[in-house]
């Protein structure tokens, strides 16, 4: 996962949930070893290993089942508690300058072009310097397929899908000024039983059949999955029963999602059922896949419930870092990466060394450059520090 709702977006008050900040900061920690792997694992990606293994493949289908929608409804989370001390028109505004300002200026025009051509270079598609690359950057469009241009942001399109589905969703989240409770907090009246709850993974089965019927792309999530997972987040903790809810069956749940995470990996490596069609078996995967995601991130929820809730000088400061270290980790990443698997080395050491030495790079920057100054705050989507001139 990462945006205005991996920082420090619920209210300084007594009742913050301080779990959700440890959580999103436990995510960000995923998503760095995630991304850390993609050198290794059988999918293309933006440079690969010229060696791969099942072992980095089942770990990436493992966490990608679950780390960016658990983000979604982290950040649902997030606004619910945002509008509880914000103007609607305020919340807008933070939107543009916490999502997208980071991702044009930096994300699409600063760190996404090594990225580009370092792909495009690995994979014999440009032969050339990174300056002889920057014009070729700039022609066609990169993620359909006919060009160099991402005007997604590569992996900063969650910024830009957080941004497109709160605007989308607003009208939803917006307390009403008598009663203080929004229309999808009305709605959440209904899921406060366990079974209830359950439900919700059915809109999200539909939704990754419809793929198939419209012809969309099988990989990952739906981008429509995002959307009710967004809702989901604010729909949780607009709601204390459910909460209570979450908490009490917290084991059961998770349970049950380790359970369906190992059949569906014997299913995808062992029987390799194939998931390019609608078969039957397919039905059945794409079943398990909507409860195994769902329960996954109640699962979470009630954890950091039970086990996370405290503040302290760590998460503070985590917090804070996880927005900037979301932006910066996968150009870090791949520029690193590149020349390290180029090592005749294991692919375990390699891993290794793309962890031990990409992480601190990224916090170095992190801690030097981009939280000290207000003009680089800005450009992350941080609060600006008001306690120091603007630099």
């Amino acid at each position: 996962m990462p945006s205005e709702d991996m920082a420090d977006t619920a209210p300084a008050k007594p009742t913050r949930q301080y779990y959700i900040d440890w959580l999103r900061v436990l995510a960000i920690l995923i998503i760095f070893t995630f991304h850390s792997a993609r050198f290794f694992d059988s999918l293309d990606w933006h440079v690969k290993n010229t060696v791969t293994t099942t072992g980095f493949s089942i770990y990436i289908t493992f966490i990608s089942s679950w780390i960016m929608p658990l983000f979604f409804v982290l950040s649902g989370a997030s606004i619910y508690y945002a509008l509880q001390s914000r103007s609607t028109g305020y919340f807008a505004k933070e939107r543009v300058t916490r999502l997208l300002v980071p991702l044009v200026i930096v994300g699409i025009f600063i760190l996404a072009p090594p990225q580009v051509y370092l792909e495009r270079l690995s994979h014999g598609d440009f032969s050339g310097n990174f300056f002889a690359f920057i014009p070729e950057y700039f022609k066609g469009n990169y993620d359909f397929g006919d060009g160099n241009f991402p005007v997604f942001g590569l992996h900063l399109w969650f910024l830009l899908t957080l941004f497109i589905y709160s605007m989308i969703l607003l009208p939803l989240f917006i307390p009403n000024k008598q009663t203080l409770k929004s229309l999808l907090s009305r709605f959440s009246k209904y899921f406060e039983k366990w079974w209830a709850l359950l439900l919700l993974a059915l809109p999200i089965f539909v939704l990754e059949l419809s793929r198939y019927a419209i012809g969309m792309d099988q990989a990952g999530w739906s981008i429509l999955v995002y959307l009710l997972l967004l809702a989901y987040g604010y729909l949780i903790f607009s709601n204390t029963k459910i909460q209570a809810v979450i908490r009490k069956y917290t084991f059961a749940f998770l349970g049950v999602a380790i359970a369906l995470s190992i059949l569906h990996i014997i299913l995808r490596y062992v029987v390799e059922v194939d998931t390019s069609s609608l078969s039957p078996q397919n039905v059945g995967i794409q079943l398990e896949r909507a409860f195994n995601v769902w329960l996954w991130i109640l699962a979470f929820i009630g954890l950091g419930m039970r086990y996370l809730q405290r503040n302290n000088r760590f998460v503070q400061y985590a917090n804070e870092a996880v927005l900037p270290f979301y932006i910066l980790h996968q150009t870090i990443i791949v520029l690193i990466g590149y020349f390290i698997v180029q090592w005749n080395i294991s692919i375990g050491v390699k891993y290794v060394l793309v962890l031990i030495i990409c992480f601190p790079v990224i916090m170095a920057i992190y801690h030097l450059l981009v939280r000290r100054f207000n003009v680089l705050r800005f450009l992350f989507g941080m609060r600006l520090n008001k306690k120091k001139a603007e630099t």
